[in-house]
This record gives C-alpha cells, sequence and structure tokens, in this order.
C-alpha cells in the first residue's frame, strides 16, 4: 500500500513537472510572439500594441479548443480583439475552424497569430474575413479596414472593386509629383497623354471609392481630393494592382534610359539605402512605340526592363520613379527589408 502511494506520489509530481515545464514553453513562446509583433506594427506602421489577459471572457474559451492554442486580448491602435496562437500550425482548417468558433462565441473580432503563410491560406482567411499576423511579413484585420500587403505596408481596404490602372496613375501622379487639384479632366488628360473620354471614366471610379470629388465648373469637371494625402494613399494602395505587366531582358540600356525610367530595386537604390541591384532595371510604357527596339527576350541582356501598363515617366522626377509608383511595383514582393525602406520613404512623402 505505501509503495503504490509513493508510486502515485512520483507519477503525480513527474506530470506536474511535465505540466509546469509545458506550461513555462508555451509561455515564453507567448511572449516572444507578443514581442515579434508588437516590433513588427510598431516599426512597420508606427501603431502602438498592448496584450493583456482574457480575464472575463476566458470561460467563455471552449473546452476543446481551450488548451491547442495561447489566447490573449489585443488592441492595436484602435481595434481590439482576440489574439490567438496555435500551439502547431500543421491544420490550418482546424486553426481557421477555431478563429470563427472564438469569434462567434466571444462576440469579438479574432486575429490568427502564425509563423507562415501561403497563398491559399491567406485567400480563404480574407475570404471568411478572419484577421491574420504573419510578423515581419503581413497583416490583415478587416475590422479596421487594414489590409497590409504581403510586403508588410500599412494601409487601409475598401470593399469596391479594383482600380483602373489609369485610375491609380491618376493617384501617384497627384501624390507623386504634380497635385491635380482643381484641375479639370481635360487638364489631366492632356498631361497624362489619356482622352478626356479616357480620364472621365477612370475619375468617376475614383470617386466611386470615395477618393475625390468631381465639382462642375460651368461645362468642366474638376478633381477634387478633399481626403489628406495619408488618408488617400492608405485608401487607395489596396484597390490598384502592380502596373508591371512583365519582366524582361535587354541589352540596349542607352534606349531604355531613353524612353523609360530607373525602376524597382535601381530606383529604390538611388534614393535609400539599399545596394545596387547587378543590373541596371528600366520601366518602360507597353504603348511607347520603341519599345520593340529594345529586342526584348525573357532571360537574357544587360538589363532588366519593366513593361509597364501605364506611362511610368508621367510621375517620374530625374529620370527616377517616383515613390508611390515604385511601392506599386512592389505589390508581388515580399522583402521585408524592400518593403522597411518604401514604408520609410513613403511617410516621409507623405
Amino acid at each position: 500500500m505505501r509503495h503504490k502511494i509513493v508510486k502515485g506520489l512520483v507519477i503525480a509530481c513527474l506530470f506536474g513537472y511535465f505540466t509546469l515545464s509545458l506550461y513555462i514553453y508555451f509561455k515564453e513562446v507567448n511572449m516572444q510572439y507578443q514581442g515579434n509583433i508588437k516590433e513588427y506594427i510598431q516599426q512597420s506602421f508606427g501603431w502602438n500594441v498592448r496584450f493583456s489577459s482574457l480575464n472575463d471572457i476566458k470561460n467563455r474559451i471552449p473546452y476543446g479548443i481551450f488548451n491547442v492554442a495561447d489566447y490573449d486580448c489585443v488592441e492595436i491602435d484602435n481595434f481590439k480583439g482576440v489574439a490567438i496562437k496555435p500551439h502547431s500550425e500543421d491544420d490550418f482548417r482546424m486553426n481557421k475552424n477555431i478563429a470563427t468558433t472564438l469569434e462567434k462565441r466571444l462576440d469579438m473580432p479574432v486575429i490568427l497569430i502564425l509563423d507562415g503563410i501561403n497563398s491559399y491560406q491567406r485567400k480563404s482567411l480574407i475570404e471568411s474575413r478572419i484577421g491574420f499576423v504573419v510578423p515581419g511579413k503581413q497583416i490583415y484585420i478587416p475590422q479596421m479596414g487594414a489590409l497590409m500587403s504581403e510586403r508588410g505596408l500599412g494601409v487601409n481596404v475598401s470593399t469596391i472593386e479594383k482600380l483602373s490602372t489609369v485610375a491609380g496613375a491618376i493617384i501617384t501622379l497627384h501624390l507623386g509629383t504634380k497635385s491635380l487639384q482643381g484641375l479639370s479632366i481635360s487638364d489631366v488628360a492632356k498631361i497624362m497623354g489619356y482622352s478626356i473620354k479616357t480620364l472621365s471614366l477612370a475619375a468617376a471610379e475614383l470617386e466611386r471609392a470615395g477618393l475625390i470629388s468631381l465639382k462642375l465648373q460651368g461645362r468642366k469637371k474638376l478633381l477634387d481630393f478633399p481626403l489628406s494625402n495619408k488618408e488617400l494613399w492608405e485608401k487607395a494602395f489596396p484597390m490598384i494592382d502592380s502596373p508591371v505587366e512583365k519582366l524582361l531582358f535587354s541589352s540596349n540600356s542607352a534606349l531604355a534610359s531613353e524612353i523609360g525610367v530607373i525602376s524597382s530595386d535601381s530606383a529604390l537604390s538611388e534614393i535609400s539605402m539599399l545596394t545596387s541591384p547587378p543590373q541596371n532595371i528600366y520601366a518602360v510604357y507597353a504603348r511607347n512605340p520603341q519599345l520593340g527596339e529594345l529586342d526584348l527576350n525573357d532571360s537574357m541582356g544587360d538589363i532588366k526592363v519593366e513593361v509597364w501598363k501605364t506611362d511610368p515617366t508621367i510621375s517620374s522626377k530625374d529620370g527616377i520613379m517616383d515613390i508611390f509608383s515604385l511601392a506599386l511595383s512592389y505589390k508581388n514582393d515580399d522583402d521585408p527589408r524592400v518593403w522597411k525602406e518604401l514604408n520609410k520613404l513613403i511617410n516621409e512623402a507623405l
């Protein structure tokens, strides 16, 4: 009998030690992910982040999911919700179901904290309007109206359709090098080299999106930008796709520099502390009549040439792409080092 009692005590002690070790381990992991998120969001977007215990709502978490993740209340700027850090990311469907279940049970927005995410998973979470953060890479918080692209740029998301490339070019031109405030549609059409009809359609898109207002002055429609530059950029960015149609190669650097502008990593190295790429990169308008003279190909050449859907020279300065067009061209790039520089330069420009 005594032997059984001792044996039971030993087992209990071992179980207690194992449980305590597990608690300490997950506690350290919990503190680490909180620190990573705070640093990422603070450095990238300037938002303050505060974590706190669940307190009163803790007992509302279903027992079946309580021990498979860490749960904390989180405040990010004006957002308040529950952060969920799964102990394992092997079962994405289960983690998504946990987030959905908890959001309904608590009647609070939730954010999944993940170490990594693929395109399918990202699409699935966004379609379900489930918030997520991948520290150092991306953040999506629909309740804030905030979607950060996978590079980490802090921008507001809208539910309207994507803007056309011409509408996007109006925004980058206005923010980048030339204020279009108070100009008529015909004036802007001349500056950008488009027909009045094309500019009218693009301006109507921007008005529907809440980015500009169109004011009548006689028979003319004038562009009015009621938002601050910062608000305009944050609201417009997620609506505009990358203007880059394709990336090719050429050996005619003289012509590329003449009909195009320095772009991508080459432009970023000119205006930031990043080093120059091994090959110079230029952006050239797809409708430029001299494009064919570059003898473009898929793999060989002294330079890289980005073929653009809009004319990159319109809002360039001194042969270098403006920072807002440059940011759009990186929409399919997830290098955090690049986006850290872009964020800094954009904040300075705004």
